[in-house]
């Protein structure tokens, strides 16, 4: 079965049901989840740095 809603429109309502119905959000989890991420991210460029600058 093929949806006529365009994407947008599907972004937006998912958003607002995960969101903004809520009455009290809870956005701990999600921002751990984000700061792991961002840990895991950004960690590999620093140990590339320090292999570099170890190496000069």
């Amino acid at each position: 079965m093929k949806t006529t809603m365009p994407i947008g429109q599907r972004i937006s309502r998912f958003l607002e049901e995960r969101y903004v119905h809520r009455t009290r959000p809870d956005y701990f989890p999600e921002l751990a989840v984000f700061g792991i991420i961002l840990i895991l991210a950004v960690w590999p460029v620093f140990l590339v740095a320090t292999a570099l600058e170890t190496m000069r």
